[in-house]
């Protein structure tokens, strides 16, 4: 097995919203093509770039010390607050932009920025806003349907 196009990413945290809800944290998720990941609200539209979001876990500390965040309650879960699907540690995921990758049993497409918007605003403020510029992660569509789980690698499709 050739494990050059592996690379050191790592799957930390996967979250879904249900409808308006919030996030729910879980262990492993379907991923479907053309949709999202199963149970997100976003598989009801019918977006082609946007269907699952990314961030970069070594992110969160830079934005919460940017932020000049105190509030511990906030800061142990934030990343239910950024309101993202899936959170990678260990590689810089602005690289998988217009990418092909592999989570797991899924296939990714990397579509763009995931620029902070009002909604984390509100909900977090505009010092947070602020803090996040260039560190809200990126998008991606589902190109192949597959399991992903906490602790898969990210593995980039060089064929």
């Amino acid at each position: 097995m050739n494990t050059n196009n592996y690379v050191s990413g790592r799957l930390e945290w996967i979250g879904v919203r249900e409808n308006q809800g919030d996030i729910k944290s879980l262990d492993s998720v379907i991923a479907i093509k053309g949709k999202g990941l199963d149970g997100d609200k976003i598989t009801l539209k019918k977006s082609k770039k946007r269907q699952v979001t990314l961030m970069q876990k070594e992110h969160i500390s830079v934005i919460l010390s940017l932020a000049q965040e105190d509030d511990q309650d906030k800061i142990n879960n934030i990343q239910y607050y950024f309101k993202r699907n899936l959170l990678i540690s260990n590689y810089n995921i602005h690289n998988l932009k217009g990418k092909l990758f592999t989570i797991g049993e899924a296939k990714f497409l990397g579509t763009g920025d995931c620029k902070p918007c009002k909604k984390i605003e509100n909900i977090l403020g505009k010092k947070m806003l602020d803090a996040m510029q260039g560190m809200g992660g990126i998008t991606a569509a589902v190109e192949q349907s597959g399991k992903i789980k906490i602790s898969d690698k990210i593995k980039l499709d060089i064929s």
